[in-house]
Formats: C-alpha cells, sequence, structure tokens
C-alpha cells in the first residue's frame, strides 16, 4: 500500500463517527448511496437520519453482483457506494481480487464516492489472496475507515479517516464543525500501542482466541457458511429456513437469554427470501460460555425446525 500523506488523514472517534461525518459531507439531502442488500445497520440508521437513500445490490457467492451494480448505477442515478470488502457485516462476504477491481472499474465509470469500510483491517493479512484495498484500486475517488475498536478494544474510541486530496476541504470542514473529534488521551493509547507492538500482540492473541471460536462453532454447525476468513471471523453467519422474520426469532432467543441478530435488522428492504442469524463468537466470556450457547442455539433451531 502507498504511503498517505498525513493531510489526508484524520483521526476520529472511532469508525462509526468517520461514517457519520462521511455521510454529512460528501453527500446532500436525497442522494442515492449503493449498499449491500444486507449492510452495517448502523449505517442505515446513520443514512436514513440524513435523509440519503439507500439502494440495496443484490449479492451473490462472491459479495456485491457486479451486474446488479452495474444495473443500479444505469438506472438509480448514484452519489455513492459504501462497501466492506474484508468480511461484510453481516454476511461475511469477503471481496476477491478480481471481484474488487470490477467494483472500482464500475464506479470510476459513474463517478461513484467511494466509503471503504475496513473495521476488521487486520484480517487483510490472513487472506491467502492478498487482496488490495479498494482505496489502492481508486484513490482518487474512495475514503477509507478503519478504527481500532475490533483490532485493540472496543471502548477505545479511535478511528481513522484517509481521503482524497479533492475531498479534503469539505470533509475537513465537516470534521471541525462536527463533534466526532477524540480525545487525546485515547489517541495517546492508541498510539502507544501500536509504536510499542502491543497491538500485534493483542491482534495475534484475538486470532488465535477466533479460531478456536470458530473450531466450536462448526462443532455444532458443520453446514454454514465458509470462505478463507472464516477461521479467524468474530461472527458467523447460520441461514435459516422456514421463516419469514427474523425478528421474531430474535426475540424467542432473547427470552432463553441467547442474543442473536436477525438478518432483518441488516436489510434495506424486504424482497430478499434470504433470512440468517448473525452468531457472535466474541462476546462471551470464555470458550466454555460460547460452547453452552452455541449448545443451547442448536437446541432451539432443530426443535424450531429453522436449520
Amino acid at each position: 500500500m502507498r504511503l498517505t500523506p498525513t493531510q489526508h488523514i484524520l483521526i476520529t472517534a472511532g469508525g462509526e463517527k468517520s461514517l457519520t461525518l462521511l455521510l454529512m459531507t460528501l453527500f446532500s439531502s436525497g442522494d442515492k448511496i449503493a449498499v449491500d442488500e444486507f449492510t452495517y445497520a448502523n449505517l442505515i440508521a446513520t443514512a436514513q437520519l440524513n435523509n440519503l437513500h439507500l439502494v440495496a445490490i443484490k449479492n451473490d457467492q462472491g459479495g456485491m453482483n457486479i451486474e446488479a451494480l452495474k444495473h443500479a448505477c444505469q438506472n438509480n442515478n448514484l452519489a455513492g457506494l459504501y462497501i466492506m470488502p474484508e468480511y461484510s457485516n453481516p454476511t461475511g462476504a469477503v471481496l476477491s481480487v478480481a471481484r474488487r477491481k470490477e467494483i472500482a472499474t464500475i464506479a470510476q465509470e459513474y463517478g461513484l464516492k467511494i466509503i471503504e469500510d475496513d473495521y476488521l483491517s487486520f484480517l487483510s493479512k490472513l487472506n491467502p489472496e492478498r487482496p488490495p484495498k479498494i482505496m489502492e484500486l481508486l484513490p482518487d475517488q474512495t475514503c477509507y475507515v478503519c478504527s481500532m475498536s475490533k483490532v485493540l478494544a472496543s471502548g477505545l474510541r479511535v478511528g481513522y479517516l484517509v481521503f482524497p486530496a479533492q475531498l479534503a476541504q469539505q470533509i475537513k470542514n465537516g470534521f471541525f464543525n462536527t463533534t466526532v473529534k477524540t480525545s487525546t488521551l485515547n489517541t495517546v493509547i492508541a498510539s502507544m500501542a501500536i509504536k510499542e507492538h502491543v497491538v500485534q500482540q493483542i491482534i495475534q492473541n484475538k486470532v488465535t482466541l477466533a479460531k478456536q471460536a470458530n473450531i466450536l462453532f462448526e462443532q455444532y454447525f458443520p453446514t454454514a457458511p465458509t470462505n478463507q476468513l472464516t477461521d479467524y471471523a468474530f461472527f458467523r453467519r447460520l441461514p435459516l429456513k422456514n421463516v419469514q422474520n427474523t425478528a421474531k426469532v430474535e426475540q424467542a432467543l432473547a427470552n432463553i437469554n441467547i442474543r442473536c441478530f436477525g438478518s432483518d435488522r441488516f436489510q434495506i428492504n424486504a424482497s430478499s427470501n434470504d433470512h440468517f442469524l448473525r452468531v457472535s463468537l466474541s462476546g462471551n466470556k470464555s470458550l466454555d460460555e460460547l460452547e453452552t450457547g452455541l449448545k443451547k442455539l442448536r437446541k432451539f433451531l432443530q426443535k424450531s425446525n429453522l436449520i
């Protein structure tokens, strides 16, 4: 990856704040932004608050479908594109090198402003393909977002926003006139953790635990979808059958003290028949607690004829 000039980097109060800033500054009320048909729930809510219209792009096994994206560009007067190439939340899709290049080509042709959300940035080094970032493929149109929340600690609200020169003025104006700046203390903690190689140690520990958690998950749900990064994933997608409303499944699980997120909360429109649970593997105190939860989840889903 080429080095980015420091004047094109902002430190924010986390990845979510970076996304909020970009939605507020790059787009105007009524603009349309292409997203995966299932996408980050907080982005959906923030877009609604800013009167931005999200256009759902169908996915295939490789992630955002190219023909569907082309069709949307031709028929919707799109202003932007939001994408999570590295283990998309909530589907877990990972974009191949070829798919990233195809998406970048279309975005360039139609002049889309791209928001690349790399919230699990450290997983890139574990991907055997070593795919490029969208920012590398289309640096003049891409704003790149990552943070320390998943890398270091969820309570450390430090995010990094990289942006192209032609968008610098409006992004900086928005930054200095909003509350998306982070505290100096948090920034120093994150910087020292990077400088002293503490981050690398924490990442290695997280990767080791994630691998153990995924081995457990696959013992209970061996047919769940996999890809080149599921060995290290923090959550997994679990397809459901015989269900029309995953919110009801969520509530039923909550009644037996299991918290999973259903696909409905990540869905842009109601046209998809693809229903699933996003099962977190990183929110438990121990692997034993995770295994107890997975066992209980499987029992409920089998009894309800949902898997």
